[in-house]
C-alpha cells in the first residue's frame, strides 16, 4: 500500500497545551488570527461528525468555500478534519498538540492527501508544508499572546 502524499510542520508554542487547544478550538475567532482559513462555527461544535463552513482566501484560487468535517477530537491533545471527496482529492488534517516538560507546547499539522488527484500534489508539497509552518507561526503568536 502506498503512503498518502503528506505535508506535515511542527512548532515550539510558549503556551500550555490546553492555552493552545482553545485557540485552535475557537473556530469563530480564526479570521483574527489564520492567514487564509475563516470558519463559522462555535468550540462547542467541536463534536465528531460536525461540518465546520466556511472559507479559504488567498492563493491562486480567491476565495474558496469550504466545509469542513471533524472527524477526531482527544481534547486537548488531538483535532482532525477531513474536507474535499474522495472521488476526486480528500484532505485529512490534524493538529497534534503535545506538551513539553519546560511547559511549552509542541503542535505538528500535519495533512495527508488521498483520491485520484492526490498524485498530482506530491510536487507542491514542499509549498504546503511551508504554508502549514505559517499557520503555525500566526497559531504560536495567537496562543502566546492569550497565554499572557
Amino acid at each position: 500500500m502506498k503512503k498518502a502524499p503528506t505535508a506535515t510542520a511542527v512548532t515550539r508554542i510558549s503556551a500550555p497545551v490546553e492555552d493552545v487547544w482553545r485557540v485552535l478550538v475557537a473556530f469563530d475567532q480564526y479570521a483574527q488570527w489564520h492567514p487564509v482559513l475563516s470558519l463559522d462555527a462555535k468550540p462547542e461544535q467541536v463534536v465528531v461528525g460536525a461540518d465546520i463552513p466556511g472559507h479559504r482566501s488567498g492563493g491562486d484560487t480567491g476565495r474558496q468555500d469550504v466545509t469542513l468535517r471533524i472527524v477526531d477530537v482527544q481534547a486537548p491533545h488531538r483535532l482532525a478534519w477531513e474536507g474535499g471527496s474522495l472521488d476526486t482529492l480528500l484532505g485529512r488534517h490534524s493538529f497534534v498538540l503535545t506538551p513539553q516538560p519546560d511547559g511549552t507546547t509542541e503542535l505538528t499539522d500535519t495533512e495527508e492527501f488521498f483520491g485520484p488527484a492526490a498524485v498530482e500534489l506530491i510536487p507542491a508539497l514542499g509549498g504546503l508544508t511551508q504554508e502549514y509552518s505559517r499557520y503555525g507561526a500566526a497559531l504560536r503568536v495567537r496562543a502566546e499572546d492569550l497565554s499572557g
